[in-house]
């Protein structure tokens, strides 16, 4: 079954990120090499899934050859003969840590190109409905919505939150844009990012510009407003392409 197989993927999959193993010339980690021991979430929930799948010992170090991992997991599986995590448990692990924290694959409702380290991975995700191949690129279904979810990357509508995020950023931009002080157009037009940052962070207060900063030069606030930043001056370059020669 579809199933067992995905249990062997994400398996493997894991395995060779916990051991370092994704370069094209890597060979693949033998039994007894150590699991990574970051700190990072990712990496904790990587080992205890790898520990809950059969593949790691109490010392985490790796229990097998890696290049048994999908197999093993697979039998393991079809036998039945012990209870496996929670497919979306595994599927979790696994998007924390090729998803987030390595970047292998999107975590938005958006069409990706994934890595081609993770494909067989992506395979195993879209002949159960996971996910929804498009050429060469793949597309998150509902049905990774629940793994999603636990991870923290969708909200409980199935959206992602990243998306939700820059379009509000689009949508506050495009407010300020509408009434853009002269000066700020001017940082934006000549890409002066910083000015473009202390302005949004001293004058654009509730969805209007303000002639003076209310707050003095409030700092704390730049390296937040980066993304603010950056839409804004998108928009006023996409808007004033002439006015954007006129500047050099």
């Amino acid at each position: 079954m579809a199933i067992h197989r995905l249990y062997g993927e994400l398996a493997a999959s894991l395995v060779r990120a916990i051991t370092d193993c994704w370069a094209p010339s890597a060979v693949p980690a033998r039994a007894g090499a150590k699991l990574d021991d970051m700190c990072q979430t990712a990496f904790e929930c990587a080992r205890s899934t790898l520990a809950r799948l059969g593949l790691a010992t109490d010392e985490y170090k790796l229990a097998i050859d890696a290049d048994r991992v999908a197999q093993f997991v697979m039998d393991r599986s079809r036998a039945g003969q012990i209870t496996l995590p929670p497919i979306d448990d595994v599927l979790t692990a696994w998007i924390l840590l090729c998803g987030s924290q390595l970047g292998l694959a999107s975590l938005r409702r958006l069409p990706f190109t994934p890595h081609d380290d993770i494909r067989p991975v992506m395979d195993a995700l879209a002949a159960l409905g996971y996910a929804k191949p498009l050429g060469n690129a793949f597309i998150w279904m509902d049905k990774i919505g629940p793994a999603m979810q636990m991870s923290g990357y969708w909200d409980e509508n199935n959206l992602s939150r990243e998306e939700l995020e820059q379009r509000d950023v689009d949508l506050d931009m495009r407010n300020a844009l509408a009434s853009i002080p002269e000066d700020v157009k001017h940082a934006a037009l000549t890409d002066n990012r910083t000015a473009v940052v202390k302005a949004l962070a001293a004058r654009w207060v509730d969805g209007a510009w303000l002639p003076d900063s209310v707050d003095g030069d409030p700092w704390w606030r730049w390296a937040a407003l980066a993304p603010e930043a950056k839409r804004l001056m998108e928009l006023v370059q996409g808007a004033d392409g002439p006015l954007t020669r006129d500047v050099n």
